[in-house]
């Protein structure tokens, strides 16, 4: 048996999942195809075409119209 000193792997081998907030797609945080941060918040997508739209106007599809930044 190899020691691992610390470091297993106590996931159960499920996938983490968030929702893409331009498109609504169902995305395996694993594999996306980007992520980006917004207020304090990361932001999983499923293309980088949703990624870019939403750093375009991320207010628009969190629906965060009263922050200022």
């Amino acid at each position: 048996m190899e020691e691992t000193w610390g470091l297993e792997d106590y996931s159960d081998g499920t996938p983490t999942l968030s929702v893409d907030p331009v498109c609504g797609m169902t995305v395996d945080e694993s594999k996306a195809a980007g992520k980006a941060e917004f207020a304090g918040q990361i932001y999983y997508f499923c293309s980088r075409e949703c990624k870019k739209s939403f750093e375009e106007e991320p207010r628009h599809y969190i629906g965060l119209t009263a922050l200022h930044y």
